[in-house]
């Protein structure tokens, strides 16, 4: 095992401010990482061990200790059903390991884990030590969304929980722009301090124009881009109204227009699309305030924008298309359906064929018993959600974030690729469902 110092040095530092601020739990800084995904702790024969990942399992091990020594775990009474579909949807994981010993070497599979998926041979498939890895990872995401739930369920958690979470990803947009600063005043970027796994491990990666593309903390500039997307509607809503003094209008203000303003700098199809739905739900909400000329104008402005991201995207799927990356991407959908038709009710096992698609990833792995009640579980978070808006109260601005943020997180997995081995899809997930337990712990 081989120790990356830098990442040491932020668990260290991690542990230093629990033990010197009882306030704050390790979970409070699972947050603050989360979108530090490139950064190593350890390196287990030459399989990295990510920041977030080794905070985690500090919040994770320090709440077990203290809800034995409790002698019980004290969770939001309204989430029991939901909770309940986050077991049977782990269940449906575990389950649906035994299907490579069922087939047990007679179908064959695209091996996505040996060789690139260019290269890549379809395969007799047959039980692996590497299913059950990337089952834990699965397993590992549902806790996540477990422990954010039980975590944060007061007014002060969801205040602190708020507060980490934005000082994280304002750290995260700080870091890709000083590269930006670095670039432009020729001081050499530090990319090592935090990059050890990503895109810019060996420095700044130079978009077709030859300006950087936005990285920062993590692994390359769609996961920038994917763990920005759902954050922008909390900056959006937090600075339309003042919930608290946790959520300043004025910074969020600006976060909100330097977010939307750093998915185009990050020179992804993404971040593009990530773009375009933000400009969409700021119109959304923005529309009723404006005379009807104003909003025809506005819709035909968007309407623009919609055909150039569109050119943009088209442009980068057909330099794609006969590379590497568009080839994996359409590859890796198209077999996926297949599998998932030859073996619909448990597909292939979980993490046996992971795809550039979040609905066909599901059905592909664990198949229609694990999807359906994957599916049920974000309806009742969503149907929560919209719950909470038609009740208009002080939650409000809260919910209305929480939705949108949920459908952004969907869309961009959907479109982009469901990312479950990293952390923040489950985190959006996570806050989500806290959210929805709001009904009696109001913010004010």
């Amino acid at each position: 095992m081989e120790i990356n110092w830098y990442g040491f040095f932020c668990v260290f530092l991690s542990i230093l401010i629990v033990i010197a601020y009882k306030k704050t739990r390790f979970i409070d800084l699972f947050i603050f990482f989360i979108p530090f995904n490139s950064t190593a702790v350890f390196f287990i024969k030459e399989t990295p061990l990510s920041l977030p990942l080794v905070v985690f399992f500090l919040a994770f091990f320090s709440f077990a200790l203290f809800s034995i020594a409790k002698k019980k775990i004290r969770y939001p009474k309204t989430l029991k059903k939901n909770l309940i579909w986050l077991i049977i949807i782990g269940i449906a994981a575990v389950t649906s390991q035994i299907m490579p010993f069922i087939i047990n070497g007679d179908y064959k599979v695209l091996d996505r884990y040996n060789s690139l998926v260019f290269y890549a041979k379809e395969i007799p498939l047959v039980p692996s030590f590497q299913w059950i890895t990337q089952l834990i990872y699965f397993l590992i995401g549902l806790l996540i969304i477990f422990m954010i739930v039980v975590n944060y369920q007061t007014k002060s958690d969801i205040k602190r929980l708020f507060k980490f979470f934005i000082a994280g990803i304002s750290f995260m947009i700080f870091w890709g722009w000083f590269e930006y600063f670095c670039f432009f005043t020729k001081i050499p970027y530090p990319y090592q301090i935090f990059d050890h796994m990503g895109m810019s491990k060996r420095g700044t990666l130079l978009g077709a124009n030859g300006l950087p593309r936005m990285i920062s903390v993590t692994m390359e500039a769609s996961y920038f881009a994917q763990i920005l997307t759902p954050a922008i509607p909390f900056f959006y809503w937090f600075s339309q109204k003042k919930i608290s003094k946790t959520f300043s209008s004025s910074n969020n203000q600006l976060l909100y227009i330097i977010s939307t303003i750093s998915l185009i700098i990050a020179q992804t199809s993404t971040g593009v699309l990530g773009f375009l739905m933000t400009i969409g739900l700021l119109l959304k909400n923005k529309m009723r305030i404006f005379s009807r000329t104003i909003r025809i104008l506005l819709i035909f402005l968007f309407a623009f924008l919609c055909i150039m991201g569109l050119l943009f995207s088209i442009t980068i799927l057909v330099e794609k298309s006969g590379n590497y990356s568009g080839i994996e991407r359409l590859k890796t959908v198209t077999l996926g359906v297949k599998y998932f038709l030859r073996y619909p009710l448990l597909g292939l096992g979980w993490g046996v064929f992971p795809t550039y698609d979040f609905l066909i990833n599901l059905l592909a792995n664990f198949g229609l018993i694990g999807t359906i009640p994957f599916l049920i579980f974000l309806r009742n978070i969503y149907t929560k959600l919209s719950h909470l808006i038609k009740l208009n109260d002080i939650n409000f601005p809260l919910a209305k974030a929480g939705i949108e943020s949920l459908v952004l997180i969907l869309i961009v997995s959907q479109l982009s690729g469901f990312i479950y081995h990293s952390q923040f899809f489950w985190m959006y997930i996570g806050i989500a469902m806290s959210i929805t337990a709001l009904d009696k712990a109001k913010i004010e």
